[in-house]
């Protein structure tokens, strides 16, 4: 999707693979001309629907008709761009059978993607090809846009049914037992990937994922799902650039969107959008996808797709003259890097509410995946004020009566009708377990009884916590344009050409940033999937994704270490089947983690040791190909990351680690510990520069 601009999903650099073999028996004119034809006809549909009424077809805009015909104007530029992207996807298509046409996935600030340009990249399969299937390795079956193994070779002998019919309703058991012929009609038809991906998966990444993934010859299902995915947020993404440039056309609307995600089969697509219209394009993208799309669901349910508003990611500079840190907004005189910079006594309460306000939104997230006694466990070890505990407190309580309430009226089920149990923790979560949890209690109550009932749970808690961000981001952008006033006004006194004093301009100037990051924070912790605080999102993005070695302060390294914490906690509970799984799906955070409190210079040997582990498992174990001849696959049944990943923490931790749970508390243990040695620093020193993973083969 777009990503956030700093979020926190695995971001591997990906380089167009696969090599180029025969051209495809089709002539690839042909599926051209179609595929684009297609796609035009969708995009004009759009703009004809959208340039007579509203969203909803109800009531006509008071668009002017110049608008229109710009809106067309762009609209036609665009074609031509989108259309040659189609022609050379096609054409590699036909040389390499893998393409897919991808909004970029550089993260960098400096190197934003053309407005409706989409380039393009292979889809990349790493690592599981051959899970839960011995040493025999996975045999690439593609033929220029051919499978060598045709569908009518796979057998069906007796007693196993005929072949279905895949443009017609079919279910998950016809598609694993019949994949390759699933594989080859699913090839440049979106109708037959649509219709497998509702009837058999009942739209659900989630289902598709776990009927898919493992199985050589299934997961070619899921490698057509996912060319089918980016053709679909690649046209989204499209309607939406055109539905914010016709409405903001002045304001400039999107200027760019960078996509990021692993290539891997279970991976997601992360969307930053930059511009001046983000707030107003993540509601868009939404709607469309919903509606225009006819999805009638979420992107996050169907497709994994993630849409986030411009949040604090703004590129690095050097201007302190102290290396390379991370950008903040509001950049001005005085103050060339942007951000609540002023360390004068007039300024030092509005510096204090900005720390406490990023550590405690850090804190909040800590909250939503610890039981009460963890939390309560964590504040003592990482000797937390006990006025940052009650703050964290309270915006978490908010956060997650905001979300049930939410769901209880999206779900038009009356909360009288619940069970009691149930219906206590629309109100306060449960001390026993997790909050999240008890937000997935409540989702499952209200979806009990209805079709497909774990997808209508994920459904009525992505669409809650969306809406709400939503209108978070309206909040945003007007804090935002408010700014933009402050920030003129500083100018002009700092060119004494207004009679206010500096000093008062840079006051109010630091009032409103303050303001702006916190709500971007609280509106964050709505968003799927996403990092909260500035600290964080920084020192992954820019620091370990992109590899900029940016330096930041004791404060924001506290809040990557406490974020961190909580995300390796949020996968522990959701994977925590058995230690290998636990430990490799956190195993980047773990990295994190490790890696933030290392530069701001926590040196303990439990912290070496999980730095040790998080890059064991995520920058060498997740980027094994098991399935390649001569790559020793671990001892023992199941996926072989996971077994290499339990190996992996059995060595580094022995006995003291054998479990999901003992793996949590190892990592309350690390977050503890290093923020009490955090606490003890200055919250503006300068710890080291955050140095990107090594590439290794």
């Amino acid at each position: 999707m777009f990503r956030r601009v700093g979020r926190k999903r695995d971001v591997e650099d990906a380089a167009a693979e696969g090599q180029r073999q025969a051209a495809p028996s089709e002539p690839v004119g042909r599926k051209t001309s179609a595929t684009l034809g297609a796609f035009q006809a969708g995009v004009d549909a759009h703009v004809r629907r959208r340039s007579v009424g509203d969203r909803d077809g109800d009531r006509p805009r008071s668009r002017q008709s110049d608008a229109v015909t710009s809106a067309a104007m762009h609209l036609q530029r665009k074609r031509s761009v989108l259309g040659a992207d189609e022609r050379a996807e096609q054409e590699s298509n036909a040389a390499a059978g893998q393409g897919v046409s991808r909004i970029r996935r550089n993260e960098s600030a400096t190197d934003p993607v053309e407005r409706g340009s989409a380039p393009t990249e292979r889809v990349r399969r790493r690592g599981a090809a051959s899970r839960g299937h011995g040493d025999r390795p996975a045999t690439q079956e593609w033929s220029g846009s051919e499978i060598v193994r045709r569908a009518d070779d796979e057998p069906s002998g007796s007693g196993r049914a005929a072949p279905p019919d895949f443009t017609q309703p079919v279910t998950a058991e016809q598609v694993t037992a019949f994949p390759l012929r699933a594989a080859q009609q699913m090839k440049n038809n979106d109708a037959v990937c649509r219709n497998i991906h509702t009837s058999a998966f009942a739209s659900s990444w989630v289902r598709a994922k776990h009927a898919l993934i493992g199985n050589p010859e299934t997961e070619k299902v899921m490698e057509q799902l996912l060319v089918f995915r980016q053709r679909s947020h690649d046209r989204v993404f499209a309607k939406t650039m055109l539905e914010i440039e016709s409405k903001q056309a002045e304001e400039g609307g999107l200027t760019s969107a960078s996509a990021a995600g692993s290539q891997s089969l279970s991976s997601d697509i992360d969307a930053n959008l930059k511009g001046t219209s983000t707030e107003d394009a993540v509601a868009v993208f939404n709607e469309i996808f919903s509606k225009d799309e006819e999805w009638g669901m979420e992107s996050g349910v169907v497709f994994d797709i993630n849409v986030y508003a411009l949040d604090f990611m703004h590129g690095t500079t050097d201007a302190g003259g102290q290396g390379l840190q991370a950008v903040g907004e509001g950049a001005r005189v005085g103050a060339a890097a942007g951000g609540v910079a002023s360390r004068t006594d007039a300024d030092a309460d509005v510096v204090g509410a900005d720390l406490m306000e990023q550590r405690s939104w850090a804190l909040a997230k800590v909250r939503h995946y610890t039981t009460l006694t963890g939390w309560q466990a964590h504040l003592e070890a990482s000797a937390t004020p006990l006025v940052l505990y009650n703050m964290a407190q309270d915006r978490h309580l908010a956060y997650y009566r905001e979300v049930t309430r939410k769901m209880v009226g999206l779900s038009k089920v009356p909360v009288e009708s619940l069970h009691p149990e149930a219906r206590a923790l629309v109100d306060v979560p449960s001390e026993d377990v997790t909050p999240q949890e008890s937000l997935e209690h409540v989702a499952a109550a209200l979806v009990a009884g209805k079709k497909d009932a774990d997808v209508g749970k994920e459904q009525l808690m992505l669409s809650s916590a969306n809406r709400i961000y939503e209108e978070k981001l309206t909040e945003v952008a007007q804090i935002r344009k408010e700014l933009e006033g402050a920030l003129e006004h500083h100018e002009l006194a700092s060119k004494g050409l207004v009679g206010t004093a500096v000093a008062d301009a840079e006051r109010n100037v630091e009032i409103h940033l303050t303001l702006l990051r916190d709500k971007i924070s609280e509106g964050n912790l709505f968003a799927n999937e996403a990092y909260l605080t500035d600290g964080a999102v920084n020192h992954a993005v820019q620091g370990l994704q992109i590899g900029k070695q940016i330096r930041q302060t004791a404060a924001q390294g506290g809040d990557a270490i406490t974020e961190n914490m909580a995300d390796a906690l949020k996968e522990i509970h959701r994977h925590g089947k058995t230690l290998g799984e636990a430990a490799f799906k956190s195993g980047k955070y773990l990295f994190r983690l490790a890696d933030a409190a290392k530069n701001a210079g926590v040196r303990d040997g439990l912290v070496i040791k999980t730095y040790a582990l998080g890059d064991m498992i995520s920058n060498r174990i997740k980027k094994t190909d098991y399935s390649k001849p001569g790559v020793k696959r671990p001892e023992g049944k199941g996926d072989p990351h996971e077994l290499a990943s339990a190996a992996a923490v059995r060595a580094k931790f022995g006995s003291d680690v054998t479990s999901p749970e003992q793996l949590a508390e190892m990592v309350q243990k690390v977050g503890g510990l290093a923020m009490s040695q955090i606490s003890a620093l200055e919250p503006d020193e300068l710890g080291r520069p955050v140095l990107k993973p090594v590439k290794r083969d």
